[in-house]
């Protein structure tokens, strides 16, 4: 039987008629599917040039033909990620500290050569203490304010970077001052303020924390820094400097120790500042040895007389320091209160104990001054 037979009868048997069947050929050739997938061998990409050399794509370092060590191959036209804000921040200030450092060597070079320089004719009061919170910055306010010889000024320097004696005085607040003027290299003479009673005051100033530090830094390789600076203020022997101190054993306490003629050491009837004294007498000791020994003292402040154990305290200090105690000042709030509506305590109308008890320590170092200047006298 033929094929054609075959479907004739296939379509009759349904009903139909084969007549319109046409039977097409094949020209497809089938394979076999292959039993694995072979990669395609990956065409060899073309070799990239860098620094004059020809470096296949699959090299991973290329030679540095200045130094001869090899280097990893940077990714051509990679970005790079930017980098955090605060490592930005970061770098632009340690740009900054190191400008102030360069100003600060700068000004320490130029200086340095000069060695040591004369004295200052001036007499010199380096108020200090070991522990914050003794109101010192009161007892130099109210010193500047009393202190004063016959034919002279008084002059308060404040080397406390709090920079709060300015406020003391009722002095025009002011961005300048000796903190900056000294990374700059300038004199101190033209930053003088007027403060209260007619004296004069060298206000720390405002500073960045940078330049604070890189100024502090430079007071440790220069030990005549102060001395230096006052020597070229061309003062007299009628003159009287108080000098404000921060608390604790600082690069500054160094500096005032180093020119101060007295030194009046500022405690509370406390057990903290008790526990200080060894420290202090210990430094003190220390520049005695040196052979610069200036006049030291001490004085209580903010003395509450109601209370049992200021009263203790007050004695057992007493015993301690023997005739070293120059004076008690008692603890009077409305001082501190002077401060908030910006007046001196020490000029108004009605004058506290507190007041008078400044007055009278302000007597006393005046007394001092000049038996300290009789006895130059009589041995020149």
């Amino acid at each position: 039987m033929k094929r054609t037979d075959d479907i004739s009868n296939l379509f009759n048997r349904f009903g139909a008629s084969a007549d319109s069947y046409i039977e097409f050929g094949s020209h497809f050739e089938y394979k076999e599917k292959p039993s694995a997938l072979m990669p395609a061998t990956p065409e060899r990409e073309p070799a990239v040039e860098v620094d004059q050399q020809v470096l296949q794509p699959g090299d991973q370092t290329h030679a540095d033909s200045t130094q001869g060590v090899e280097a990893p191959l940077a990714l051509v036209n990679t970005p790079v990620p930017a980098a955090p804000l605060r490592h930005l921040l970061a770098e632009v200030a340690l740009v900054r500290q190191a400008e102030a450092q360069a100003h600060n060597e700068e000004a320490l070079r130029q200086a340095l050569p000069q060695g040591r320089p004369a004295k200052t004719r001036a007499h010199v009061i380096a108020l200090v203490s070991a522990k914050g919170g003794v109101g010192k910055s009161t007892l130099a306010s109210a010193l500047a304010t009393a202190l004063r010889l016959e034919g002279g000024q008084t002059l308060a320097i404040d080397l406390d970077p709090q920079n709060a004696l300015q406020y003391h005085l009722s002095a025009e607040p002011d961005v300048a001052g000796l903190g900056y003027a000294s990374l700059k290299g300038e004199n101190w003479k033209s930053l003088l303020l007027a403060g209260s009673a007619g004296s004069l005051l060298l206000p720390y100033g405002s500073v960045t924390e940078d330049e604070r530090l890189a100024h502090e830094h430079s007071l440790e390789n220069d030990r005549y820094w102060l001395a230096r600076q006052l020597a070229s203020m061309d003062l007299s022997e009628n003159d009287v400097v108080i000098l404000d101190t921060p608390p604790g054993r600082t690069a500054y306490l160094a500096q005032a120790l180093m020119v101060a003629d007295q030194v009046l050491v500022v405690v509370t009837a406390d057990a903290a500042c008790f526990v200080t004294l060894d420290e202090m007498e210990h430094l003190l000791a220390q520049r005695a040895a040196l052979g610069q020994a200036p006049l030291c003292n001490y004085v209580i402040n903010q003395f509450d007389s109601s209370r049992l154990f200021c009263n203790d305290m007050h004695e057992v200090l007493k015993r301690r320091l023997g005739s070293r105690l120059l004076g008690v000042v008692t603890l009077d709030h409305a001082v501190g209160e002077a401060l908030a509506y910006g007046q001196n305590p020490l000029l108004t109308a009605k004058s506290s104990q507190a007041c008078h008890d400044m007055l009278m320590l302000s007597d006393q170092l005046k007394a001092e001054l000049k038996s300290m200047e009789a006895a130059e006298s009589y041995a020149s």
